[in-house]
């Protein structure tokens, strides 16, 4: 099993909440929707999606069930370039697009150049 930095960690983090929203917008599927399929609410999926803090090994599986996302694809840390379209896409795909949110995607574009720029290659 491959090893990763701290730096490394961090991108993960960003990856993986990535994924998961591009997947559920993919599937039209609301946050609090989600939440409710796996016994959770809105507020831990948003939490996953915007990468605030741990959650547990259980939750992120039974997200990843919900949305028919391989587990373990998510622990390999990606290019920037598939990173960034996953982003494009997420956005391309919000219904609500509000001011809040297309800074939202504005500010984590940013963030995702950042980690993957403290990553030591």
């Amino acid at each position: 099993m491959q090893e990763y930095s701290n730096e490394q960690l961090d991108a993960l983090a960003l990856q993986i909440g990535c994924m998961l929203r591009v997947e559920r917008l993919r599937k039209k599927i609301s946050q609090e929707d989600l939440g409710l399929l796996i016994g959770s609410n809105k507020t831990t999926i948003g939490r996953l999606e915007r990468y605030e803090s741990s959650t547990t090994w259980k939750i992120l599986f039974k997200v990843c069930q919900s949305l028919k996302i391989d587990f373990k694809s998510l622990f390999v840390l990606k290019p920037l370039d598939f990173i960034l379209s996953i982003i494009k896409e997420a956005y391309s795909l919000e219904e609500k697009l509000t001011a809040e949110k297309e800074q939202y995607y504005v500010n984590l574009e940013i963030e995702a150049k950042e980690r993957f720029k403290r990553i030591k290659q």
